[in-house]
């Protein structure tokens, strides 16, 4: 079920005006910061097996299984499509309006494709056009995403979904019976 990589490079746009701001990417999770095991998810918005493991809700349902001590963390690892880096961004702009998780959701519901379907999903959520698409076209975001992407690989991951359960890595997806039961062994 893991994706493959795809070079991007070659199609990246040029590198964002060094007159405007880089911007930090927040750290976006679902869970306490004190939770003893944090589950990280290397992922990207236009991976079949990402989309696919987010809709079966196997996270959601081991958070619900562990309630204050299950930390789910998100990281962005975009390297499935030539626009998958300007889906990370786009959703680093939606967490600017608190709405990281629910664009999140719309992504891998509504399968985008490109840079171009963006606005419109920030419009469908109700935020502030104006100010996503500023964020967005500024490219403020594009080194908070390259830096998550360089961290993936430095891990030794190639391909997502791929997965750090406190510091054990796992490259592909978990069941729900594996990732049950390396919480429980990490909680032990």
């Amino acid at each position: 079920m893991a994706g493959t990589i795809t070079a991007f490079a070659a199609t990246r746009p040029p590198a964002p005006d060094p007159s405007l701001p880089t911007l930090v990417a927040a750290e976006v999770s679902k869970g306490p910061a004190e939770a003893p095991v944090t589950i990280t998810e290397y992922g990207d918005f236009n991976c079949p097996s990402c989309r696919q493991y987010h809709q079966l809700g196997i996270i959601d349902q081991v958070l619900a299984q562990f309630p204050g001590e299950v930390r789910f963390v998100w990281r962005h690892f975009p390297v499935i499509t030539p626009s998958s880096p300007d889906l990370a961004e786009a959703s680093e702009c939606a967490a600017d309006q608190g709405a990281f998780w629910e664009f999140h959701d719309l992504l891998f519901d509504a399968s985008p494709t490109g840079k171009g379907e963006m606005v419109g999903f920030a419009e469908q959520l109700g935020l502030d056009t104006e100010a996503f698409s500023r964020c967005f076209e500024s490219g403020g975001y594009r080194a908070a995403v390259e830096d998550q992407m360089k961290e993936a690989f430095g891990l030794g991951f190639r391909g997502t979904p791929s997965f750090m359960i406190n510091d054990t890595p796992l490259a592909g997806p978990p069941t729900y019976d594996l990732l049950m039961s390396l919480v429980r062994d990490q909680l032990n």
